[in-house]
């Protein structure tokens, strides 16, 4: 709490000490005492061509401590204007809007408190790339149309209001604290069908062209040189050429989202904004600056830029756009500190056994011998010198070895003795493996009493149909141990015989009403079956998705690979803008075709989800699989997802 020593707000909200040089925060973070939780409070100030028409005492609030103040029918208009639009519902795109209050003659928004920088902050150390800008566009243009679904125009989509979070997604605020702008001004920002359900109380706007100029004054005074906020239809009218603007809609939202893209890639605005009155006038009267560094998005930037509100794209189509160039982005450099990996085997380092690096040192001679190239011969005379040498050593006794030539023989044989040991004790314990493998391993059990392998998912060494009959009629035998899978006939066993699986204390063997068999997650609460023959077993944030044959092969096909990728229970993997797929493979099951894949993608609410699938066709029908869970936690996928496959096993 020392960090918030500063005044308090609607006796609720600490605000920190202040510089000394600044005497009032605009802006800044606050700890609420009712919540425990930090927000991000928000000063709009009353200028003083609203202050000006002060009247008489008004209430502001229907909570306690917000106060009563003199205000104006403007300042009135203004906090019911911010107060309908947090009552929007909140949105992961979204900044969310907890309280508004009015205190000492102003208006205060308190919102959700983001780790984000305003795009603004990122601007001013360096411009954004063609395709990073449009990532941050899609985010700003799906908050919009959120907006726009509930009748809602954002009017102050601008550098401040797009957060880039740390994980890179963008966030769009600003909508309670624009809403109150343009009330203040004379506008109506509440849709008619807020109006309507008795969530605002609207007044329709400046009438005539009399108060419309007021209006536009006021607005100038208020909102200032921000290129983004000033779209033809807002700054009509103020030419000669030009009527009455047409009514502001979300054709003026695309207009700021162009200019918000002209300033991120270009690194300055369409228009100069020295002056308020001169930027109107340019916006209405004179085309934007040409985007010559805009790359790609070039087209997008020109074409939302233009005056006439009705030749802007449509959402749909400016989606279509982004999305196409998002996919489109090269693959990032390599780095300064990354090292590339060789792709050439022969400049692969060879690795050499331990062994291998003990050499016995060869004798002065040998070394000065080879030093001056004198290896490949011997001098005549040194080879008799040297016969003579051994025939005087054979005529003499042997001496005695020493304790310490003894020692340094030892020290030569030792390395190479106790590699043979260490061979010698691996080799062992491999046999050993093996023997208790082949004696307390149980094995399943055929119908007909003979035994058979385990039933766990392997790859065939061969894929299904090849090791069918040759030319002369015999059956070309199969390069696979009998251990590694049953016999293409044999069906994977009944509910009743339990899997050959070591299931572990955290999971248990459940027979499921629809008509199987599977290990569950103990603790795991069952769905039921849905509409789409689904049964789904929870746990926290991961799930089991079994479905019993509901497909036939008929109708989907008979390969497992091809109904995997057209599956229905992946449809939110296909219908995402990021995903990623690996592991694709077919098995071979219990001696049905199969094939299994891993998946990846962000859903809905911007989480990142991890899926490991199996699809078996067993009887002229597909049986799943599906594990799905975080991304960050694919190890406890991988294993639930192991057991699961392992064990299902369908109702005879």
């Amino acid at each position: 709490m020392d960090e918030y020593a500063g005044r308090v707000l609607a006796d609720r909200y600490r605000l920190p000490r202040p510089p000394a040089d600044e005497y009032e925060l605009v802006e800044t973070r606050a700890f609420d005492t009712y919540s425990g939780q930090e927000v991000l409070v928000r000063q709009v100030l009353l200028p003083e061509i609203v202050s000006a028409e002060l009247m008489g005492p008004g209430p502001y609030g229907d909570q306690p401590g917000h106060g009563q103040d003199r205000t104006s029918d403007s300042a009135q208009r203004a906090l019911d204007a911010a107060r309908a639009a947090a009552a929007i519902p909140d949105h992961p795109r979204l900044v969310q809007v907890f309280d508004i209050f009015v205190e000492d003659g102003s208006l205060w928004i308190a919102s959700e408190l983001v780790n984000a920088r305003p795009l603004a902050s990122l601007l001013v150390d360096k411009r954004l790339g063609h395709y990073r800008a449009a990532e941050v566009a899609s985010d700003v243009l799906v908050a919009l149309r959120v907006l726009h679904a509930y009748g809602w125009t954002h009017r102050n989509v601008t550098a401040s209001t797009v957060l880039v979070c740390d994980d890179g997604r963008a966030m769009l605020s600003g909508l309670a604290a624009g809403a109150a702008q343009e009330a203040l001004c004379g506008y109506d920002p509440v849709p008619a069908e807020v109006m309507a359900g008795g969530n605002g109380a609207g007044w329709g706007g400046p009438d005539s062209a009399l108060e419309q100029e007021r209006a536009r004054q006021a607005r100038i005074t208020v909102v200032g040189p921000v290129t983004e906020r000033w779209a033809p239809e807002q700054a009509t009218p103020v030419h000669e050429n030009w009527q009455l603007a047409p009514p502001v809609g979300p054709a003026a939202d695309l207009w700021a989202l162009g200019s918000l893209l002209f300033r991120s890639v270009q690194g300055h605005p369409p228009f100069p904004e020295e002056s308020t009155p001169e930027l109107v006038q340019l916006v209405c009267a004179e085309p934007p600056a040409f985007a010559e560094e805009s790359g790609p998005l070039r087209p997008i930037v020109e074409s939302l830029l233009r005056p006439d509100p009705e030749e802007r794209p449509d959402f749909d189509e400016l989606e279509g756009w982004l999305r196409s160039l998002i996919r489109s982005a090269p693959e990032p450099d390599l780095g300064l500190r990354t090292v590339p990996v060789p792709t050439d085997p022969r400049k692969l380092p060879i690795v050499r056994r331990r062994g291998e690096l003990v050499r016995r040192r060869r004798s002065a001679a040998a070394a000065a011998a080879a030093s001056e190239g004198l290896s490949g011969t011997t001098h005549r005379r040194h080879a008799r010198a040297k016969q003579e040498r051994s025939a005087r050593q054979v005529n003499q006794p042997q001496p005695t070895r020493t304790k310490g030539a003894q020692q340094k023989a030892s020290k030569e044989r030792a390395p190479r003795s106790l590699g043979a040991r260490l061979l010698i004790l691996v080799l062992l314990l491999l046999v050993a493996v093996v023997v208790y493998a082949l004696v307390m391993m149980p094995r399943n059990t055929t119908d007909d009493g003979s035994q058979a392998g385990s039933t766990t998912r392997t790859v065939p060494a061969q894929m299904p149909g090849s090791g069918s009959d040759d030319k002369t009629g015999t059956k070309a035998p199969t390069t696979a141990p009998t251990s590694a899978k049953p016999p293409p006939t044999t069906r994977p066993p009944a509910t009743s015989a339990p899997p050959a699986t070591d299931l572990g204390g955290d999971f248990a063997l459940r027979t499921d009403d629809a008509g199987f068999t599977v290990a569950v997650h103990t603790g795991w609460q069952r769905q039921g079956k849905n509409a789409q023959d689904q049964v789904r077993y929870t746990g926290g944030d991961f799930q089991l998705i079994v479905v019993p044959g509901r497909d036939a092969a008929s109708d989907a096909g008979s390969d497992p690979m091809a109904y995997q990728s057209n599956e229905p229970e992946l449809a939110p993997f296909r219908a995402s803008q990021w995903a990623s797929a690996g592991a694709l493979r077919t098995l071979d099951v219990g001696g049905s075709p199969a094939a299994e894949g891993e998946y990846s993608w962000r859903d809905g609410n911007g989480h990142q989800v991890y899926a490991r699938n199996l699809a078996v066709l067993q009887d002229g029908k597909y049986h799943l699989v599906l594990v799905i869970g975080p991304d960050d936690q694919r190890a406890d996928v991988q294993r639930i997802f192991d057991k699961a496959a392992e064990t299902y096993r369908p109702a005879d």
